[in-house]
């Protein structure tokens, strides 16, 4: 530990690591031309990379979030059909593909994971997007939804829920979620077929 004289104190060091007392806690870690790891309970949560920055976990902005140049997302493929798959988890994702053709109606059952309910993940106030796009067929629709199994009022847009699955392409749903009390939310739902 050295002070450079101007006020700095300065910390010289190869690997430098911070842990609790005990010594068995790992709360921050540095290595010479790598990462700087903070740590939450020994779990690693925020490290630096060559690019930026990499976050475990969920991030929480309170003051507004501003992105300068790319902003991407996963999304989650399913190798089968959502009739087969109704639960779309959304620890996986906010976008979920079926890429086996559509046989029959479903109900897909919105929730965070099936150890955690979405209604425990939102505050109230918070609103999110959900997408699911199947490989249509006419006999495959989705007219109702579900979150943390519980039956909702859809809103459609265009007055009415979908009746039939498009002939061909991708059908897309998406459910404009508002959690506007405790296990409350208003679900406005969109239907469009895009064909080949």
């Amino acid at each position: 530990i050295k002070d450079a004289g101007t006020g700095e104190l300065r910390i010289l060091s190869d690997v430098f690591t911070v842990k609790n007392a005990a010594d068995n806690e790992t709360m921050i870690l540095g290595g010479q031309n790598g990462a700087v790891t903070l740590y939450h309970n020994n779990a690693a949560k925020i490290a630096t990379t060559n690019d930026g920055v990499s976050i475990t976990g969920i991030a929480t902005v309170t003051q507004g979030l501003n992105t300068d140049g790319l902003l991407s997302e996963k999304f989650n493929t399913t190798a089968g059909k959502l009739s087969d798959n109704t639960n779309i988890d959304l620890e996986d994702g906010m976008v979920h593909y079926f890429s086996t053709q559509e046989t029959t109606t479903s109900t897909p059952n919105i929730r965070y994971s099936s150890s955690k309910s979405l209604n425990n993940m939102l505050s109230i106030g918070d609103a999110i997007t959900v997408t699911i796009i199947t490989t249509a067929a006419a006999a495959g629709y989705s007219a109702n939804m579900t979150i943390d199994s519980g039956a909702q009022t859809e809103e459609w847009v265009g007055g009415s829920a979908p009746s039939e699955g498009g002939s061909d392409g991708l059908d897309i749903l998406t459910f404009n979620i508002l959690k506007t009390a405790d296990a409350t939310f208003k679900v406005i739902g969109n239907y469009v077929n895009a064909s080949n």
